[in-house]
């Protein structure tokens, strides 16, 4: 399917675009923070990084390792931690999942949304499902629908908003598999504007960088209402 954007956001887009800077944690702080008990080496205490997940995804580990530490790694709120830890055997078995069953992006997506949807303690949404999705299923080519990276595809897109939003600051958990794989493919039809940029490179870009140094895409998406 192919995508129209709008002109003068898709420019700014393309002169600003640079990949967002993301913490690098430590899985035990964050599961000690959660109340959630420990994980194993060398999950618990590396530095979590992109390099670091997806290697540990293809490695031995167990799949609660790879659970925890790609919620560590994305800075889950501790009660929505402690929630999920209630239904943690179903999450390990969707890891399973994602890891080993061959598995494109739209049966992840169907897979994990339907958890949510049969979970009543709640604890996780698109926002950070689809960061296991990303790390966990080897093909690497389900992107990450944050509120950043979603909200940055509906200001570029011409028409109606590619992701439902739940707030400004969340995504919809009624997104459907199809509304996924209708990011997935903006995201990858914008790396082939952004010269030199794989897709989960502008994936990072859509996300771009907030806290106190906001970059020049995160303040102009604000600015615009995005």
């Amino acid at each position: 399917m192919a995508f129209s954007f709008d002109d003068q956001h898709l420019e700014g887009f393309q002169t600003m675009a640079s990949p967002g800077v993301w913490p690098e944690r430590i899985a035990s702080k964050w599961l000690k923070s959660a109340r959630i008990p420990a994980i194993d080496e060398p999950a618990c205490s590396q530095p979590l990084s992109r390099n670091f997940l997806k290697h540990l995804c293809k490695s031995n580990a167990s799949d609660r390792d790879v659970l925890w530490s790609i919620l560590a790694w994305g800075g889950m709120r501790a009660d929505a931690g402690r929630r999920l830890e209630s239904n943690e055997v179903a999450w390990v078995e969707i890891v399973g999942a994602l890891r080993r069953n061959g598995l494109d992006r739209f049966a992840s997506y169907e897979i994990c949304s339907k958890a949510v949807r049969d979970t009543k303690s709640g604890g996780i949404g698109p926002a950070y499902f689809t960061k296991l999705i990303f790390f966990a299923n080897p093909r690497h080519d389900g992107y990450i629908m944050d509120q950043w990276s979603s909200r940055s595809v509906n200001l570029l897109v011409d028409g109606h908003p590619i992701v439902r939003m739940r707030t400004r600051d969340h995504v919809d958990p009624r997104n459907s598999a199809t509304d996924y794989e209708a990011f997935c493919q903006v995201v990858e039809q914008l790396s082939l504007l952004l010269p030199g940029r794989t897709p989960e490179e502008t994936e990072q870009c859509l996300f771009s960088t907030g806290g106190k140094n906001l970059a020049s895409w995160r303040r102009y998406l604000i600015d615009q209402g995005g």
